[in-house]
């Protein structure tokens, strides 16, 4: 009887001595004026187990046993080393490095995943962005696997994104969590983000967050611009490539008082030059000019943390036939024009009230007003619109009992006015959308998390949509782990904005029933294998997304090459999505990363289920990096491989001006070499390398004004290889 107690006690120690042992740290790591700092890391003393921190400066860190020593670093800001003893939340506070130093080895990765997160979601740092030129958003994600960037047309210059297969406006792309791209600008608004003003990209796969909109269907993209308390008081960039663009970007921090700061973001480009390299008689690239200021204050004192700023930009767009130019009158010219000008102002702030003593606790509000005006065409169409927006998004966050259980709860109210003009017809209407939404997490510790989520939105025109969304993580060790989504999304389209770029040509538009807002089912999940955790030199990741739409806006290019037809789904439209990367260090100097990325795209077009045209079912992407010690000198390349993609059909034009079914399988190759200096560098690159053309991108551009004019069916590259060069100076800000 003896022997049995003894052995009772003896598992019931063991049980607590493993209790006792096994313990999860959740903090959050921000700078002395409460920014969160995004991929800081934490890590045990003299162990190689540690974590980097979440879009939101959090971490979630098991150690085995306390008290325990944790160092927390990040660049440009002094390292701590904190003794813990308890498992209660942690609030770190860096220090920005004041002491001038020589040089540093940089260790941060360029791009990371989430590690707490259940969303999947990659997070692009500066330090990726400056692997490439960068001019603008379109150009950020030229180094990424996950986002497809391609050309609308062979006209206007404008570019558009896939994620997922699936055309950029199903895409929720926020600006520090306020809507951003979308609207009248969803198809040239990502020109009007410069590249310099951003911090860090997050790029997130299948739904996202009900807490943050109602429009993440495909995914969500939120971009973290620089801050009043950015590490540089002064960032200067230019850039020029050998067509005669030429761009240049100021950044400049400001201390005003001890709670007050200021930045203000600056960016220029022109490009004036006529480029026909496929002598056609049409520019390459439409010319463009445009201004762009950004102005932010950012307010710290006590329980407080506020933002303020205002948007201001300006962007001329002039293309066409050659001899077309900036101010000419669509409607009286003798040639084909085209022409873009957008003036875009926005007054945005978040307001945010902390709880010292709870910091699990918040109650955050984030606003943003903004009014678009676009005047423009193409041949003698005329397209006039103005959108006025407001955004509002109230949020409270605090726990059920416990750090274990986290809620998010609040409401939000989206309000567009739209007016517009194409030809002889006006296009006007309000839509109102409050919402609610309340969110759930279930974080026991660093293996397992839940979110599960749902709001419910009120249209003023379509009625009541709800949202359920749900994203799940569980760490089957420290190198396997699994996350899974799934949820609802819909958003209410813009037929002429969405569709301008297959209105350059002879297309009469016909609008044949009224736009419905199109709604979306997508699930899917991801499967991460940390080669790090395991002391190998190599992660991988393979995703798969499904999106299936019970409504959806077509654009039918197919049954009749004398019309853009557009109607909403009738029958079945959906997207498989699958991906495979592998990041893989070489050696301290030498990094590769490698993927393949496999889309099935679908919709009912005109009864028939078909592959959307212009989506590539198969495409290798292979970016290599290479940096000397201290980065003095660093090389990067990307290589991408784009299988066929399907053509709208031509079949009823005549021979001559008919085009295949299909688009040839074609490569891009991009370069860039970058010299190191103690505060900048400069830099030397080409995009396009081997200079591949579509060929013959304009149908019959002899008689642009005809029946068979058709600039719309671009698959690949029009201009070619563009060689650049320019420079990055830098002075840290003074404390």
């Amino acid at each position: 009887m003896k022997l049995k107690y003894l052995a009772i006690a003896a598992i019931l120690c063991v049980s607590m001595a493993n209790d006792t042992l096994a313990q999860v740290i959740n903090g959050q790591i921000k700078t002395n004026t409460g920014e969160p700092l995004v991929g800081a890391s934490i890590v045990e003393m003299d162990t190689q187990n540690g974590e980097v921190t979440d879009v939101n400066g959090n971490f979630s860190l098991e150690v085995s046993k306390l008290p325990v020593q944790l160092i927390a670093s990040f660049i440009g800001f002094k390292s701590d080393t904190l003794t813990v003893s308890s498992a209660a939340f942690l609030s770190v506070t860096l220090a920005e490095e004041t002491e001038v130093i020589g040089e540093v080895v940089i260790e941060s990765s360029s791009t990371f995943i989430d590690p707490i997160s259940p969303i999947m979601s990659q997070v692009l740092t500066e330090k990726e962005l400056e692997k490439a030129a960068c001019c603008n958003l379109s150009e950020s994600f030229e180094t990424n696997a996950s986002v497809d960037v391609s050309f609308t047309d062979a006209v206007s210059g404008g570019k558009v994104i896939r994620v997922l297969g699936l055309d950029g406006r199903y895409v929720q792309l926020n600006r520090e969590n306020l809507p951003n791209v979308r609207g009248l600008i969803s198809r040239y608004g990502l020109g009007f983000i410069s590249g310099t003003w951003i911090q860090s990209i997050d790029v997130g796969k299948g739904t996202g967050s009900v807490t943050t909109g109602y429009e993440s269907m495909s995914g969500h993209i939120n971009l973290e611009f620089k801050k009043p308390k950015a590490p540089e008081s002064l960032y200067v960039n230019s850039y020029v490539n050998n067509f005669g663009r030429t761009e240049l970007n100021v950044n400049k921090t400001f201390d005003i008082s001890d709670a007050w700061s200021g930045a203000i973001l600056f960016h220029s480009d022109y490009f004036g030059s006529e480029i026909d390299r496929n002598d056609d008689g049409f520019m390459d690239l439409p010319k463009s000019r445009q201004l762009n200021l950004l102005n932010r204050y950012g307010y710290s004192k006590g329980r407080w943390i506020a933002q303020l700023g205002i948007h201001l930009m300006t962007d001329e767009k002039s293309g066409g036939q050659l001899g077309f130019d900036f101010g000419d009158d669509l409607q009286t010219s003798n040639v084909y024009g085209f022409r873009n000008d957008t003036k875009r102002v926005e007054l945005f702030g978040k307001t945010f009230l902390s709880y010292p003593d709870k910091p699990y606790k918040g109650l955050g509000f984030i606003y943003s007003l903004s009014h678009v005006q676009i005047d423009g065409g193409f041949g003698r169409n005329i397209y006039e619109g103005e959108e006025s927006t407001f955004y509002g998004n109230l949020i409270h966050q605090s726990i059920i009992g416990n750090s274990f259980h986290q809620y998010k709860a609040g409401t939000s109210i989206m309000v567009d006015d739209f007016d517009e003009q194409y030809q002889d017809s006006v296009f006007q209407r309000r839509e109102i959308v409050p919402g609610a939404y309340f969110e759930y997490a279930y974080v026991p510790g660093l293996r397992f998390s839940l979110v599960a989520g749902a709001r419910l939105d009120h249209h003023n025109l379509y009625g009541n949509f709800f949202l359920p969304r749900l994203h799940l993580k569980y760490d089957f060790s420290d190198r396997w782990i699994l996350r899974g989504s799934a949820g609802r999304g819909f958003r209410t389209p813009n037929v002429i904005t969405e569709g301008y770029q297959f209105l350059i040509s002879s297309r009469r538009l016909n609008i044949l029933n009224d736009p419905l807002p199109e709604v979306s089912w997508n699930m899917g999940g991801s499967l991460l294998y940390n080669g790090e955790a395991a002391k190998k030199t190599f992660n991988i990741v393979a995703d798969y997304y499904y999106t299936t739409f019970t409504n959806q806006l077509i654009f039918d290019r197919d049954n009749a090459s004398d019309q853009l037809r557009v109607y909403n789904l009738e029958g079945q439209s959906y997207a498989h999505s699958f991906q495979l990367e592998v990041d893989r260090k070489l050696s301290e100097k030498l990094k590769i990363k490698s993927a393949y990325k496999y889309y099935d795209v679908r919709s009912t077009i005109n009864g028939v289920l078909r592959e959307v045209p212009g989506v590539a079912k198969h495409r290798f992407f292979t970016n290599v990096s290479y940096a000397t010690r201290f980065e003095k000198w660093k090389l990067d390349g990307t290589v991408q491989w784009f299988s066929r993609m399907r053509m709208p059909d031509t079949g009823d034009k005549a021979e001559v001006f008919q085009r295949p079914a299909t688009s040839t399988s074609f490569a891009l190759v991009n370069m860039q070499v970058s010299r190191g200096f103690r505060k900048g560098n400069i830099y030397i690159g080409v995009e396009n390398l081997f200079d591949f053309r579509q060929e013959n991108p304009i149908i019959d551009p002899e008689d642009p004004f005809g029946s068979n004019f058709d600039a719309s069916l671009v698959w690949g590259p029009v201009a070619g290889r563009v060689i650049y060069a320019g420079f990055r100076y830098k002075i840290k800000a003074k404390k």
